[in-house]
């Protein structure tokens, strides 16, 4: 049971629930070319990015608790004892990794909801209903070469699946950036 209370088990439990919030949804403009983008795979997967973030420093951590971490016995410790300090590094070390990544998915996800960024795919995600723009404007000035130069809401999209939309409003701060950025706070 006190496994379950350790800070990055609550950490990634918040996280986990921001998840699932809707996040902020800022109005946009459908003529918006930095939002225009078709919907990619992404460039770093997410198994490349566990790799990078999670496994390998894991691995690092237990090299380096294994092969670097003194022996005690020459200042008179066992070789259990021994063994039992370099375990306790080695908790250490992944307890710390664990702390930061939480920290970090925790912190993003809540910035991500609320600072709802669109991301540069987001008309792709949304799919908008450009001959209805009159009755899902919200604000902007139409000029007389385009009606399209005004912002709109989300009730212009006609993507009906929430994830897809919810996701494209998700664009600030980068998680991959965070993951890597608490990667690199635990090992100092």
């Amino acid at each position: 049971m006190r496994s379950l209370l350790k800070p990055s088990s609550v950490f990634a439990l918040i996280s986990l629930a921001f998840t699932n919030r809707t996040p902020n949804y800022r109005a946009f403009s459908v003529v918006d070319l930095g939002i225009s983008y078709p919907v990619r795979h992404e460039t770093v997967s997410v198994l490349a990015l566990i790799m990078a973030s999670v496994v390998g420093p894991a691995v690092v951590i237990l090299l380096v608790c294994a092969i670097f971490v003194p022996s005690l016995t020459a200042k008179g410790f066992s070789r259990s004892q021994t063994i039992r300090h370099k375990l306790w590094e080695w908790n250490t070390g992944w307890m710390g990794l664990a702390l930061s990544l939480a920290t970090a998915i925790l912190i993003t996800s809540g910035m991500k909801n609320i600072f709802g960024k669109p991301r540069p795919d987001m008309l792709s995600r949304c799919n908008p209903d450009i001959a209805n723009i009159a009755a899902h404007t919200i604000g902007g000035y139409p000029t007389s070469s385009t009606d399209h130069w005004v912002l709109v809401d989300t009730s212009i999209c006609r993507q009906t699946d929430l994830s897809i939309l919810n996701d494209g409003f998700r664009s600030f701060p980068s998680g991959h950036a965070s993951s890597m950025f608490s990667y690199q706070l635990s090992q100092d």
